[in-house]
């Protein structure tokens, strides 16, 4: 029975949905990166985040009227510019890279509270902003990049404002799936709130597993905040599946990376190679957890590698510090079961 358990959740976890493959986002994620590469050999930073602007701001377009979609990407675009500025700006220090990692993925896990469209707009600026973090010291350009950032999502939003509304659509309906309201938030203010215990836990552990990064004098002590931000999730037997997923990704994508890392390719076919990896993983992203970890993994060797730093170092760095995050994860996830059994026991009591 066991052994017949075992081969279940190998299945499971090595399971291809091939249906799942999308050409076309890949086709678009990779001419965004080639948009992306040109405007920042043309005109800098600036250039660089407008591309990515108006990539995130086109993913987190939703329903409803042209004029209620342009709204809520015109937050979008002030949010991220702000977080752009936040995150880029407070790289260089220790306590201000662990603020801002505090401060911005409370108030995102808590604009869950706001309904989902509002928590997707959340996550893509919390995993934004540690990107931002995370590129401090290749490219350091806060308020360029910030307004780099505006200037791409709010073009997209002004587009919307230009096509025309479906006359299927109520041009002045209030439901968008992006709540205005803050009465939500104001109902999770307590302890007894299953989102704040959420936003809480994971801004303190992310916050002290940036510290540990630093304490660690790693080269990216930002890795074990993103992959604790990307695994923990409010569903918490989701994020359980999802940490060792990402495990066994990272570890396969480190064992790809020294392989072709040791046939010692020139610059031109490492370039490639890299673009056609990025192709590769916008094209599986939803086929399997474990293919895209592996593949993301690997992304990330041949980019260090462009960019002629110690790529041996960068991929077990990465290897150690994925297997860190996802530690973290692990705790944060016992720490919520346990918060949630606590006050289920007190409620019952009462």
């Amino acid at each position: 029975m066991n052994a017949l358990n075992l081969k279940e959740k190998f299945t499971e976890l090595f399971y291809l949905d091939r249906e799942a493959v999308n050409l076309a986002k890949s086709t678009g994620g990779m001419a965004i990166v080639l948009v992306a590469l040109i405007l920042l050999s043309t005109i800098g930073a600036f250039g660089f985040t407008v591309a990515f602007g108006a990539t995130l701001a086109v993913l987190l377009d939703g329903s409803g009227s042209p004029r209620q979609r342009a709204a809520a990407l015109s937050t979008f675009a002030v949010v991220g510019a702000l977080a752009t500025l936040i995150g880029n700006g407070a790289g260089y220090s220790m306590w201000g890279s662990i603020a801002a990692t505090f401060g911005v993925t409370l108030i995102c896990g808590l604009a869950l509270a706001l309904g989902p469209q509002v928590g997707k707009m959340a996550f893509l600026v919390n995993l934004w902003m540690m990107i931002m973090l995370s590129l401090t010291t290749v490219l350091y350009a806060p308020v360029r990049m910030a307004l780099g950032f505006f200037c791409g999502s709010i073009a997209v939003a002004g587009l919307l404002l230009l096509t025309k509304p479906d006359p299927a659509t109520n041009e002045e309906a209030e439901d968008t799936g992006l709540n205005w309201s803050l009465a939500p938030l104001r109902d999770h203010l307590h302890a007894a709130s299953p989102i704040m215990h959420f936003a809480l836990s994971r801004a303190l552990v992310t916050a002290f597993s940036m510290w540990l990064g630093w304490q660690l004098n790693l080269a990216h002590p930002y890795w074990i905040a993103m992959t604790l931000l990307i695994v923990v999730v409010p569903d918490r037997q989701q994020a359980a599946r999802t940490s060792w997923q990402r495990a066994i990704g990272t570890v396969i994508g480190v064992a790809i990376g020294a392989v072709i890392l040791g046939l010692t390719l020139p610059n031109i076919t490492l370039l490639l190679l890299w673009l056609l990896v990025i192709l590769i993983m916008l094209a599986v992203q939803s086929v399997n957890y474990v293919l895209y970890a592996s593949i993301l993994t690997l992304n990330l060797i041949l980019f260090y590698q462009l960019l002629e730093t110690d790529v041996f170092f960068n991929g077990i760095e990465r290897l150690f510090t994925t297997l860190l995050g996802i530690a973290f994860a692990l705790g944060n996830i016992a720490l919520l079961e346990y918060l949630e059994k606590q006050f289920n026991r007190e409620s019952a009591m009462e």
